[in-house]
């Protein structure tokens, strides 16, 4: 009797030490799934504030929410694998896991901060662009990204106070095809039926659209990579466009056209030289503005007094940044939605700027202070149409700031390879020195700022732009001693913005700026089309962004319009009733004239110029 006693004791206390273990296992598996799937929440706390450097948990919980079942289901997916491991090893392929995703959210939130958007995987092969970016990779971090590794101490609390109870775990191949098999059904029910099925179900908006923050929002950011993956495989393959697509395109080019007459401005500046100076980081907000008396912009200032002037032109690069700028400038094509054109497509054939030019006679060069591997500029800008190409390994590297050459000692440089070249000629020089994070030496330094701007990031800002814009005066000079300017066309433009762009929590800090230090979400850089002995000055106000360059200078340069009105997606800024521009995230600015239609238009060219782009559209034409 007391044998049986003794049994029936120990087999209670068995079944309630398997039971405990069980539920201490549980817990843990529902801490690390549900402490993954928030930090997805987390991600768009930071993502879908004004400030990405601040955290507001209550926006992205409310944007996440509707959603969170997607979170935990594309977390689950992962943490599956983790049963086909026993014992304790279960558990550290679980943590592994967290580790990984955590990083990977971490990632995604600095390169939003830098790009608005989060990457494909595609970056990873673009290795080349970390070159000397240390300082601008430690500038995007915050303080509250303490936030991402908040679970990690409870999950090393709980393994450390209950580690005997996950030591003798089997391995369950049953558990890791139960949660696997209803994650990837949950996940895959919609687009199964879409595509497989070709029928409409509740939530299949979701599944549409090349933006990919969307899809970061509606299935966290672990989810958006998986999607990725699968986007990267399928573009991997050649895009042909269906017979819709291509009505889509004919109708955008044929809406597009105004049918104006023609004005004093076409081919005002025909058989002249062009030289594009595409200037890094340039904002138009510090053009004709002063620092206690001092211009931060003397150089451009003085060239305005003979330019055509276009303030408002808003900045339209995505994931190439640069490069992407580089692309719209010369051929009026907006860049991927996803990765960096330069990369994914740089033999796609346009109707471009070096290429119309070069049918009229010109001698096209593309010049850059970077190596051509950044970015991958060489094959992106010979693939557009540039005859010759020079990059770092071109000059002497005799002084380096910041990215690498400084534009003092690169745009000496640049002279004797502009005089080199067969007149008329089209050059398109990249300056570097004005990129984030702004750490120009202290002896550069011209401007006398004081109190807290200069030690703010926008202090170190208008020093940067100040530097740059003096050697471009000096580089001009020089230019003109040559002989080169009487018949010369200079177009100064911005590549992107800067200081708004990478550092607007920074600026934010200043408790006493000037109202035209902030931004206000404005993004635009500055478009002036400068010549020499051109003695009528003028400004437009009309709203436009870079993609609009590209026809503008065709225009004054007198290139026949029927040979890119049906290839550049963006407008004549010289000769039209339209003012708008569409930024990438599909913000539409506008004013005056504009129409609903033309928001569908200019959004729709988001997504066309993606199709164009990756089925080499004009290849044929």
């Amino acid at each position: 009797m007391n044998i049986n006693k003794l049994n029936i004791s120990s087999m209670k206390k068995l079944f309630n030490r398997l039971t405990k273990d069980k539920i201490i296992r549980v817990i843990f598996y529902i801490i690390i799934l549900y402490s993954i799937s928030i930090k997805g929440a987390f991600f768009l706390g930071f993502t879908e504030n004004k400030d990405p450097y601040s955290f507001n948990f209550f926006a992205g919980y409310n944007k996440a929410h509707p959603f969170f079942n997607y979170y935990l289901t594309f977390t689950a997916a992962f943490l599956s694998f983790g049963f086909l491991f026993k014992g304790i090893g279960k558990y550290v392929y679980m943590l592994v896991v967290n580790i990984f995703l955590t990083l990977l959210m971490i990632v995604d939130l600095f390169y939003f901060r830098g790009f608005l958007t989060v990457p494909s995987i595609l970056v990873t092969t673009q290795t080349a662009n970390l070159d000397n970016m240390s300082g601008t990779i430690f500038s995007l971090v915050s303080r509250y990204d303490i936030v991402f590794l908040i679970d990690f101490i409870i999950l090393a609390l709980y393994l450390f106070f209950a580690s005997k109870y996950f030591k003798k775990v089997k391995r369950s191949v049953k558990s890791f095809a139960i949660i696997f098999v209803i994650s990837v059904f949950y996940i895959g029910y919609i687009p199964f039926n879409l595509y497989v099925l070709h029928r409409e179900v509740s939530g299949s908006y979701i599944f549409s659209g090349y933006d990919p923050m969307d899809s970061a929002r509606y299935f966290s950011p672990v989810g958006y990579h998986v999607l990725d993956i699968y986007n990267v495989y399928k573009d991997s393959k050649p895009y042909t466009l269906t017979a819709s697509e291509n009505k889509q395109i004919e109708d955008y080019f044929n809406n597009k056209k105004e049918n104006l007459p023609d004005n004093k401005y076409k081919s005002m500046f025909a058989n002249k030289n062009l030289l594009v100076i595409q200037v890094e980081s340039l904002e138009n907000f510090v053009i004709n503005q002063k620092i206690d008396g001092q211009e931060i912009t003397p150089s451009l200032n003085k060239l305005i007094n003979n330019s055509i002037y276009f303030p408002n032109t808003f900045e339209q690069v995505n994931e190439g940044t640069s490069s992407d700028s580089d692309l719209m400038v010369n051929t009026s094509m907006l860049p991927l939605r996803s990765g960096s054109t330069f990369f994914k497509y740089p033999n796609t054939t346009y109707y471009s700027l070096p290429k119309l030019l070069e049918e009229m006679g010109y001698d096209t060069a593309a010049i850059h202070a970077d190596k051509g591997s950044f970015w991958n500029y060489a094959a992106g800008l010979k693939g557009i149409g540039f005859k010759k190409f020079f990059d770092y390994y071109s000059y002497e590297d005799d002084e380096q700031i910041g990215l690498g050459l400084s534009d003092g000692t690169y745009l000496r440089q640049v002279v004797p390879k502009i005089k080199s070249l067969k007149q008329p000629f089209y050059s398109f020089v990249v300056t570097l020195t004005s990129h984030g994070p702004f750490d120009l030496p202290d002896k550069y330094k011209e401007l006398n700022i004081k109190g807290e701007l200069k030690d703010n990031i926008m202090g170190s800002y208008f020093q940067s732009v100040h530097y740059t814009d003096k050697h471009i005066g000096i580089f001009l000079d020089n230019l003109d001693k040559e002989g080169l300017l009487d018949n010369t066309v200079v177009v100064i433009v911005g590549d992107h913005t800067g200081v708004h762009k990478y550092y607007d929590d920074k600026v934010n800090t200043l408790k006493n700026p000037e109202p035209w230090y902030l931004d206000n979400g404005n993004h635009t850089v500055p478009f002036i089309i400068y010549q020499k002995n051109f003695k009528e000055p003028v400004k437009f106000d009309t709203y436009g962004g870079q993609v609009d360059i590209m026809p503008t200078l065709a225009y004054v340069l007198g290139i026949d319009e029927k040979k890119y009105i049906n290839s550049a997606l963006g407008r004549n800024l010289l000769n039209t009733d339209k003012s708008f521009a569409i930024l990438t995230n599909k913000t539409f600015k506008s004013t005056g004239n504009t129409t609903d239609k033309d928001k569908e238009q200019a959004t729709k060219a988001l997504e066309l110029s993606d199709k164009m782009i990756k089925s080499n559209y004009f290849k044929n034409k």
